[in-house]
C-alpha cells in the first residue's frame, strides 16, 4: 500500500481527481519542490487537464484548500500553477488575497513559481508580472506584527532546518522512498528582503525600508519625501539609523523573557494573550508552575467553548495528546512546594537512549489537587465530542464501522508519543471507530478477530452514551471475549446481503490492508468461499451499488501516510494514522467539485 499511487485514474472527471489528491495531502504533504516525485506528476497531470476545461477551478481549488482543508503548501502550490498558466492566470486575482494568509505564504508561493520552471511548465519569466503585483497588493495587508512574528530570518531558517531534519528522518523510515526524494529535497531559501526587491515591493514605506535595513532619513526634509509621513512625525532620536522590524510582543517573547512562571501565565491567559492551540500544549505548564484555580477554570471554560473549538480548527486527536500531558505526581510538586531544595528522582534511560538533560527545577505556586487534574480530564473529553462534531463534516446514511481486535492490534504504536492511554493499534482503531460512529448518521459498530465460543468472528456492539474514553474501555472488554485470530466477518456482509440490509458506507480499521485483492482474508461460508473483493462487489449487485468501502490500514503507523481511490472513488485506502484521517475520509464521502464551486461563490458574495 505505501508503494501505490495516490489515487488510480478511475475517477472520471479530472477536477473530482485533483481535489481527491489535494485532499489526500490532508495526510502527507508531498515535497512540492520535487520535480520527479510521482504524486507530484500526477497532481501536475491532473491541473493542466483541469485548466484546459475550467481554468477558473485551479484558483478556486487553491481558496477552498487553504480556507475549508487548512492545508497551506497545496493551496500555494496551486496559486503557483495559476500564476504561470495562461488561461488560469486571469482569474488569480480574484482569489490570491483570500488565500494566502500569512507573509511566509508569500515566500512560498514566489519560490513554488520559480519551481515550476524545471517542471516544464510554461514560464516565460522567473515570476510573472501578475503574481507580483499581487504580492506587492497582499503585502500591504500586513501589520507590522505579523512580519515581525514571520519576517524574522533567523527563525524562518530555524524553522526550515527543523523541517528539513524531520523530512530527513521521514525518509529514512520510508524504505524505497527515499532516493527519490532526498535527490530533489533542497529547497528555495528566499529571504524577505530578496521578496521585496524580487516583486518591486515600495509600500508600506516604513515595513519595506525596515526589511530593507534602510537608514532613517537624516533630517526632516529627507523625511518628508520618504514615504514615512503616514506613520507620523520625524524622530531626530532614530535620525541615521539602521531600521529594522520591531520583535513584536507575543506570548513566546513575554515568557522568554520573564520565565516558565505562574504569574507570567496568569498574565497571558487574563490578557487572553495565549492563542488556543499554544494554551492547549501547555496545560502541563499551567499545573505545574501552579497558577490560580480561577485560570484554571478560564482554561477549562474555553476547552469546552464550542466556538473556540470550531475557530481552531483542531481535530480530535489533537486533545487526546493533552491526556499525557496531565499526568502529573501531585505528590512530587508537594515535595517541591514544601522544600524547593529537593531533587526529584529522573528515571534511568532505557537501554539505547541517551540521558536527559536536567530540566530547570520548577516551583509551583499553587499545588493542584486531583480534583482540579480530573476536571481538566473532562474538559478535555467534551473537547473531543465537540472537535468530532464540529470540524469533522458528518457522514450521512448508513454505516457500519468494523474495528480489528485480533491479537496483533496489540502491538504499540511507535513514533507517536503523548496519546496516553491510547498506546496500541488497537487502541486507535478503537478510537478512530468510536470517533467515526459519533459523525455517522446511523452506524453498527462490529469488532472482529477470530471465532469465539459461538463459532463467529465478530461481535456486533450496541453503544450508549457518547463519552468516548467510557466506550473505548466498553469495547475492549468486549474485545477479550473473542479469540485472538484475525478472521474477516464474511458471513456478517453475507447476512445483510440476505437481508438486503442498506449501508451507505463500510469502514474497517486494522493493522493490515484489507481491500480488494486481499488474498490472505479468504473464508468458506455455506460451501462458497469468499474473497474481499467477491463480497464487495455481491453486495454492490444486490443490495447498494454505490456503497463506499474505507478501510485504514494502522499498520502502516510511523511510515508515510497515503491514500488509494479505486473504482471511481467507491474504494477508499488509507495507510498509515494520523489525525486527519477522519477529515480525509469524510471530504472523500460526497463530490467535492460543487463544494469548491460553493465555497467560491461565497467569497465573491462577500
Amino acid at each position: 500500500m505505501e508503494s501505490g499511487p495516490l489515487v488510480t485514474q478511475h475517477i472520471k472527471d479530472p477536477r473530482e481527481r485533483l481535489v481527491s489528491r489535494i485532499a489526500a495531502c490532508m495526510l502527507r504533504e508531498p515535497n512540492y519542490y520535487a520535480k520527479a516525485e510521482e504524486k507530484i506528476a500526477q497532481i501536475l497531470a491532473d491541473m493542466n487537464e483541469v485548466a484546459t476545461i475550467d481554468p477558473e477551478f485551479i484558483c478556486q481549488l487553491a481558496y477552498y484548500t487553504r480556507n475549508e482543508l487548512n492545508i497551506r503548501s497545496a493551496s500555494n502550490f496551486l496559486l503557483a500553477f495559476a500564476a504561470n498558466h495562461p488561461e488560469a492566470k486571469k482569474y488569480l486575482k480574484q482569489y490570491f488575497s483570500a488565500t494566502i494568509k500569512l507573509p511566509t505564504d508569500l515566500i512560498e508561493t514566489i519560490e513554488l513559481c520559480q519551481s515550476f520552471r524545471e517542471m516544464e511548465v510554461e514560464n516565460k519569466t522567473i515570476v510573472p508580472a501578475c503574481l507580483q503585483d499581487l504580492v506587492a497588493e497582499k503585502f500591504k495587508t500586513f501589520s507590522i506584527y505579523h512580519l515581525g512574528k514571520y519576517c524574522s530570518e533567523g527563525k524562518r531558517k530555524r524553522n526550515l532546518l527543523k523541517v528539513r531534519a524531520k523530512k530527513a528522518a521521514n525518509d529514512k523510515k520510508q524504505e524505497g522512498e527515499g532516493t527519490t526524494e532526498k535527490a530533489a529535497s533542497k529547497k528555495g531559501t528566499l529571504s524577505f528582503k530578496q521578496l521585496v526587491r524580487l516583486c518591486h515591493i515600495k509600500e508600506p514605506s516604513k515595513n519595506v525600508m525596515s526589511i530593507l535595513g534602510k537608514r532613517y532619513p537624516e533630517n526632516s526634509d529627507v523625511f518628508a519625501t520618504s514615504g514615512l509621513v503616514v506613520d507620523g512625525e520625524f524622530n531626530p532620536s532614530l535620525a541615521n539609523k539602521r531600521m529594522k522590524i520591531p520583535t513584536p510582543v507575543t506570548w513566546e517573547t513575554q515568557l522568554s523573557a520573564s520565565g516558565n512562571k505562574a504569574e507570567v501565565w496568569e498574565e497571558l491567559i487574563r490578557s487572553k494573550k495565549l492563542p488556543f492551540m499554544a494554551m492547549l500544549r501547555n496545560i502541563r505548564n499551567l499545573l505545574i508552575t501552579g497558577v490560580d484555580p480561577q485560570v484554571h477554570e478560564i482554561v477549562q471554560d474555553r476547552l469546552k467553548d464550542p466556538d473556540q473549538i470550531q475557530n481552531s480548527k483542531l481535530f480530535p486527536f489533537r486533545f487526546f495528546s493533552a491526556y499525557e500531558a496531565i499526568k502529573i505526581d501531585l505528590e512530587e510538586l508537594q515535595k517541591l512546594k514544601d522544600d524547593p531544595s529537593y531533587e526529584p528522582v529522573q528515571p534511568a534511560p532505557r537501554r539505547g537512549q541517551k540521558l536527559k538533560y536536567k530540566r530547570k527545577k520548577i516551583i509551583p505556586k499553587i499545588v493542584p489537587t486531583q480534583e482540579t487534574i480530573e476536571s481538566y480530564y473532562r474538559a478535555l473529553e467534551e473537547a473531543v465530542k465537540l472537535a468530532t462534531a464540529l470540524n469533522i463534516k458528518p457522514v450521512k446514511g448508513n454505516s457500519v464501522i468494523f474495528a480489528d481486535v485480533s491479537g496483533s492490534m496489540k502491538c504499540p504504536i511507535s513514533g507517536e508519543g503523548g496519546m496516553g492511554s491510547v498506546r496500541t493499534c488497537m487502541d486507535i482503531g478503537i478510537l478512530l471507530g468510536l470517533m467515526m460512529r459519533h459523525v455517522c448518521e446511523n452506524s453498527e459498530f462490529v469488532i472482529f478477530s477470530s471465532p469465539s465460543n459461538d463459532g463467529k468472528c465478530w461481535k456486533k456492539i450496541d453503544l450508549k452514551g457518547d463519552n468516548i474514553l467510557e466506550l473505548m474501555n466498553e469495547v475492549k472488554q468486549e474485545a477479550s471475549t473473542l479469540g485472538g485470530g484475525t478472521d474477516f466477518p464474511f458471513d456478517y456482509i453475507c447476512t445483510a446481503i440476505e437481508n438486503r440490509a442498506h449501508f451507505d458506507n463500510m469502514f474497517i480499521f486494522s493493522d493490515m490492508m484489507i481491500s480488494p485483492g486481499s488474498g490472505n482474508m479468504n473464508n468458506t461460508i455455506s460451501g462458497q468461499e469468499w474473497t474481499v473483493e467477491g463480497i464487495l462487489r455481491n453486495y454492490r449487485e444486490n443490495v447498494n451499488a454505490n456503497m463506499k468501502f474505507i478501510s485504514i490500514n494502522l499498520g502502516g503507523h510511523g511510515k508515510a501516510v497515503t491514500a488509494d481511490l479505486e473504482d471511481d472513488m467507491k474504494n477508499i485506502l488509507v495507510s498509515g494514522y494520523s489525525d486527519s484521517i477522519l477529515r480525509l475520509v469524510t471530504e472523500l464521502q460526497v463530490s467535492q467539485v460543487d463544494a469548491v464551486k460553493l465555497a467560491a461563490q461565497s467569497l465573491i458574495k462577500t
